[in-house]
């Protein structure tokens, strides 16, 4: 898990019983969906969290953000290098892909908001992303070889 990119404010509620609600701060967010879920694990500190709202309970979290500059890639391609959020640049010329650190400005469900590392009209690699290494050959989908 890394720092969350921002303070961002948390509208949490018990699950079980919407009406009990408190508010948090996201402290910590997943560089990386689960394999599995396609979900990013989020830590979120409650402030002044109400007595039925015990440790272990089923939460429901919901936050508002606003649209900002950066460019939305599909979570897909998102990987990690020294642990930090990191995707896969194909250079058209070579046909080889390098691995670059992003920052990320939003995690969403099925995209991903990156705030710094990448440039309009880099192609990013979204699908076997586990499977690269840097310098390696690809091809483009539906591209012949």
């Amino acid at each position: 898990m890394e720092a969350a990119p921002a303070e961002i404010p948390v509208q949490v509620a018990l699950s079980s019983t919407p009406e009990v609600r408190t508010a948090g701060r996201v402290r910590e967010v997943a560089p990386q969906a689960d394999p599995v879920t396609r979900t990013f694990k989020v830590r979120v500190g409650l402030i002044d969290p109400p007595a039925a709202m015990r440790l272990g309970s089923t939460v429901t979290g919901s936050i508002r953000l606003g649209a900002g500059p950066g460019i939305e890639i599909p979570a897909s391609a998102l990987t990690a290098a020294n642990q930090r959020p990191a995707v896969w640049v194909l250079d058209p010329a070579s046909s080889t892909v390098s691995l670059r650190p992003i920052e990320v400005l939003r995690y969403g469900l099925t995209r991903v908001a990156v705030a710094e590392g990448l440039q309009p009209g880099d192609i990013v690699v979204t699908a076997g992303v586990q499977a690269l290494r840097p310098g390696q050959h690809v091809r483009r989908l539906g591209t012949t070889p």
